[in-house]
């Protein structure tokens, strides 16, 4: 049996099931994977990388993440960076880098077999999108880059 028929028709989405599913894992990336299901491949690698970014100078004290994070916020589009943000929001500024790092590489991966079966034009399958529209279901707030972080990002990143 050759790689490409032991892959045929494989569900880029079961990594995120499965997490979504066990209750040993921990809730926020449960809430992140299963945010996650669905989502184009790309799109969703590329959004979850961009909040990693601005996360990142965020945690070095950069205060271009907050500019960053606010642009993020305040974009038009659907929901997702916005639900992937509010899912980990107010946690510890660490566990929130952390958790956003472990879904980026499980996306990157997703994205990696996803691109490479296209391009063989092999079959791959993902679940069904869970976003109807392109567009934000709800208002979308005007963040100002000055937005106050939470007590747990004193010391860790700049509060002005």
């Amino acid at each position: 049996m050759t790689m490409e028929r032991w892959l045929d028709g494989i569900d880029v989405d079961l990594t995120l099931i499965e997490t979504r599913d066990d209750p040993d894992e921990p809730w926020t990336r449960r809430a992140l994977a299963g945010a996650s299901v669905g989502v184009d491949p790309m799109v969703a690698y590329e959004g979850a990388q961009e909040l990693v970014e601005a996360v990142g100078l965020m945690v070095g004290g950069n205060p271009g993440g907050k500019a960053s994070l606010a642009r993020i916020l305040g974009k038009g589009g659907n929901d997702y960076q916005r639900s992937l943000w509010y899912a980990v929001a107010g946690r510890g500024a660490l566990s929130v880098a952390a958790d956003l790092h472990w879904l980026m590489a499980v996306l990157a991966s997703r994205a990696e077999v996803w691109l490479g079966r296209k391009g063989w034009d092999l079959p791959v399958t993902k679940q069904p999108d869970p976003y109807v529209t392109d567009r934000p279901e709800g208002p979308v707030g005007r963040f100002r880059s000055s937005f106050e972080l939470g007590a747990h990002w004193d010391g860790i990143a700049d509060k002005r």
